[in-house]
């Protein structure tokens, strides 16, 4: 009876994860400022590259879908060298809807590779699907 909170659309296949299976996969932790909430957490979630191989489309764009209308592409580049992730935790606890959750994209705190100026749209909140960029 949990809730689907990510639908992961691939090449040939559609996969879902409640918050109890993505805290089963691989997970990343690091402190950094949230770009627009311009508060300091640290955030656990899963690497975008691990989903982009969960997806069979590891090396290629990635598009992500906000429940709230809003789409980006970050590039496969910059989560195959850098730990992108989609949060699911924030100081130890599920991120509420007010800061930015369930799902939000996290960047590493590195003002020199991804300036807020640059990136700030792939601070994504709300995420509820990733496909490969088209």
């Amino acid at each position: 009876g949990e809730p689907v909170l990510l639908t992961l659309e691939g090449p040939t296949r559609t996969q879902v994860f409640t918050r109890a299976q993505l805290l089963s996969l691989p997970t990343v932790r690091y402190t950094t400022e949230h770009a627009q909430l311009h508060r300091t957490f640290t955030y656990e979630g899963v690497p975008l590259r691990d989903l982009a191989v969960l997806g069979g489309f590891v090396g290629r764009d990635m598009r992500l879908y906000a429940s709230n209308g809003f789409v980006t592409t970050i590039r496969a580049r910059d989560y195959l060298e850098a730990p992108i992730m989609l949060a699911h935790t924030a100081n130890g606890r599920p991120i509420p809807v007010l800061e930015k959750g369930p799902l939000t994209v996290v960047l590493p705190p590195d003002p020199q590779r991804f300036p807020a100026r640059l990136y700030g749209a792939a601070w994504v909140w709300y995420v509820e699907r990733i496909t490969p960029a088209p």
